[in-house]
């Protein structure tokens, strides 16, 4: 069994959706993760999707989008955001969906959601359904790139499923870097280096990873 991560990136500024490419655009408010996805038939498709910084301008955003039916909006103790929505639609999120449904692959979840708008999808499956997979064009305005690949191995059972691939990655550097060693051998510094980002962005990551392994653990 294996696994590839895609990171599919839209070439042109736009996001997968209206609603995905203005919160995607705006400096107040950050789509983390879809953390599910159904699809009902009907045109619409219902999400469950994590989000941090200002949850006003989110349900801002929200509220003028025209393609948005419904949405609510919960606050956990820390501030972030965990939003319902049904929204309606578009040539390219249907194009996604009937992909979605040939490909004979699992999609694991949730998706990370990219600054740019686009989304870091971890797929499972077997080589010859991977093999059929590559008969697939492209999502038009959309380039997909293969991030990482290999053999699929469930290490930590369902721990790990509620994080997404980039926590999951800074988790993996924290722990390569000595972060969790006692006495602690590396700083936030150390593992912002190892992952390319800020030392405030790989503590809100680190934060994040511990909240939902340590509930997952005590709940």
């Amino acid at each position: 069994m294996r696994y590839v991560t895609l990171l599919v990136s839209p070439s042109e500024g736009q996001g997968f959706h209206p609603v995905g490419g203005r919160i995607a655009r705006d400096p107040d408010v950050t789509g983390e993760a879809i953390h599910r996805m159904n699809d009902l038939g009907d045109g619409t498709v219902t999400l469950l999707t994590e989000l941090s910084g200002d949850v006003d301008r989110y349900r801002a955003i929200m509220t003028d989008t025209p393609e948005v039916r419904e949405f609510t909006v919960a606050v956990d103790d820390e501030g972030h955001g965990w939003a319902y929505s049904r929204i309606e639609t578009n040539d390219l999120v249907e194009y996604m969906l009937a992909r979605g449904r040939e490909l004979e692959l699992v999609r694991d979840m949730p998706i990370e959601l990219t600054d740019r708008g686009g989304q870091r999808v971890t797929l499972i499956g077997t080589d010859a359904a991977f093999a059929r997979a590559a008969e697939f064009d492209e999502p038009p305005g959309y380039e997909i790139t293969v991030e990482k690949t290999g053999e699929y191995h469930p290490e930590g059972g369902r721990l790990l499923d509620a994080l997404t691939s980039r926590q999951r990655e800074v988790l993996e550097a924290a722990v390569a870097v000595g972060y969790y060693e006692a006495p602690r051998e590396a700083t936030h510094e150390d593992v912002a280096e190892a992952v390319g980002c800020s030392p405030a962005t790989a503590g809100e990551h680190l934060q994040k990873v511990e909240r939902a392994v340590f509930g997952a653990l005590v709940g």
